[in-house]
């Protein structure tokens, strides 16, 4: 993005898929941004958005950043609110045109965050006990069997621990694994006696 002199205003639209369209959504930004920026990228995370990236990068003081709606800004709502939150402490406001919603550093926008921000705490907390909740009901009903063990990965470990050339930290950055994986193998050998 070349050197400016003035705020602008600018447009991010975001599909999922190369077979989607971005025309329902540059058909909306067109009319209010300066410069718009698109991609197409599935379910990645906005750290994995290049053109996204740049466009952040490049944003100043009093420029306005604009999209269709929120969930083309962000994949999840914790990605979303530390990214709107660090635009607005730069100065920059953010609107979504499918909701009107509008926020820049007032206080009323940084209550609508605040707020927003607990929501989603609320939300992750709700996900996680309604997990923990599953995953009870099916160990009582004998179903539940955990993180399966990778069984490649645990044949690896027992012929280096047979072999005793290498020392358990050793064998864990040879098979690019934790040190508890490591004893955790060492310890079944030891109960069925390989060792």
């Amino acid at each position: 993005m070349a050197d400016r002199g003035k705020e602008m205003i600018f447009g991010y639209a975001r599909v999922s898929t190369k077979d989607q369209s971005l025309e329902r959504q540059l058909a909306v930004l067109e009319p209010v941004c300066d410069k718009i920026i698109s991609e197409k990228e599935s379910g990645k995370s906005t750290s994995e958005r290049p053109e996204l990236l740049n466009l952040l990068s490049h944003l100043r003081e009093g420029d306005t950043l604009v999209a269709h709606s929120i969930d083309r800004l962000a994949r999840n709502t914790r990605d979303l609110l530390e990214m709107i939150d660090g635009l607005v402490e730069r100065g920059i406001v953010v609107r979504f045109l499918a909701n009107g919603m509008s926020f820049d550093n007032s206080p009323q926008s940084r209550l609508i965050l605040t707020m927003m921000g607990a929501v989603a705490e609320f939300e992750r907390g709700m996900i996680a006990s309604r997990r923990n909740e599953g995953i009870a009901i099916a160990k009582d009903a004998g179903r539940y069997k955990g993180k399966q063990k990778n069984k490649e990965l645990h044949s690896k470990i027992t012929e280096m621990l047979l072999a005793g050339k290498n020392t358990p930290d050793e064998i864990a950055k040879l098979c690019d694994c934790g040190r508890a994986t490591v004893f955790r193998v060492k310890k079944e050998m030891m109960s069925t006696e390989q060792v």
